[in-house]
């Protein structure tokens, strides 16, 4: 057996993980970019002697040169701007604080009336919070999409209270439409009820670190409580954010 066929376990492992969210729905960037990758890897191992063979038939031609030359620079690039990512996405993830902060409850998928799986991990996460903050006011975000029959502000009011949490303590943003639409009209609420500007955002780990930027454009210290993300599904969101970030960077 050839050593380099060893790679292979850990690209179908990888291969595997990208594509589990599919049997759940669950398809974007993300996902599908990860698999591309992967499958491109598992050929690079199984053929390897095609791709030099390919590679030193660009090198041939000056053209070829130039552009593999380029594709070379921006793997380099790209691979350098997704670690440091990944360093400060790890950093927001732990930025907390023991001072108790206005709660605001970014918005998620509501199927019909009721929390998607992941909504429901940041509406337990919101509730463990208040429920050891009595003080602390709450903010749920989000409008009405597509397949949802209430605004997803709304559906979280509804959950919270259903959970035990007095209604008089939750705001609902209703009108947004991502994430900082979310915040943009959080930082109303709160100018509008005096809450101050220092809040902690409640969504999962990897969307920690955009947020607390988009926080910030918007006037707000932000800190982090991150709801519990499935494990299976942390690869998928992680690479999504690094495209979402780029585009925050670099194109907005």
């Amino acid at each position: 057996m050839k050593l380099h066929y060893l790679w292979l376990l850990p690209e179908a492992i990888m291969l595997f993980w990208f594509m589990i969210p599919i049997y759940k729905r669950i398809c974007n960037p993300g996902n599908l970019s990860g698999i591309l990758v992967c499958v491109f890897c598992i050929f690079v191992t199984i053929f390897p002697q095609k791709f030099v063979h390919l590679i030193r038939l660009l090198w041939s031609h000056l053209a070829g040169k130039i552009g593999l030359s380029v594709l070379a620079l921006i793997l380099a690039a790209g691979i350098l701007f997704c670690s440091m990512m990944s360093v400060q996405m790890g950093r927001a993830i732990a930025s907390h604080t023991d001072e108790p902060q206005t709660v605001v409850v970014l918005g998620c998928k509501v199927k019909g009336t009721k929390p998607s799986a992941m909504l429901t991990r940041r509406l337990e996460a919101a509730l463990e919070y208040l429920e050891e903050n009595e003080e602390v006011m709450c903010i749920t975000t989000g409008g009405q999409g597509s397949g949802e029959d209430i605004p997803e502000g709304q559906a979280m009011k509804t959950w919270l209270v259903e959970h035990g949490i007095d209604e008089l303590r939750i705001l609902v943003e209703d009108t947004s439409t991502d994430t900082r639409e979310n915040l943009e009209n959080a930082t109303t609420i709160l100018e509008e009820n005096e809450l101050g500007t220092e809040v902690t955002i409640i969504t999962d780990g990897f969307h920690q670190y955009r947020t607390s930027l988009l926080a910030e454009q918007c006037g707000l210290t932000a800190y982090a409580y991150s709801a519990y993300t499935n494990p299976l599904y942390v690869p998928t969101y992680w690479v999504r954010e690094w495209m979402a970030l780029f585009e925050l960077f670099f194109l907005s």
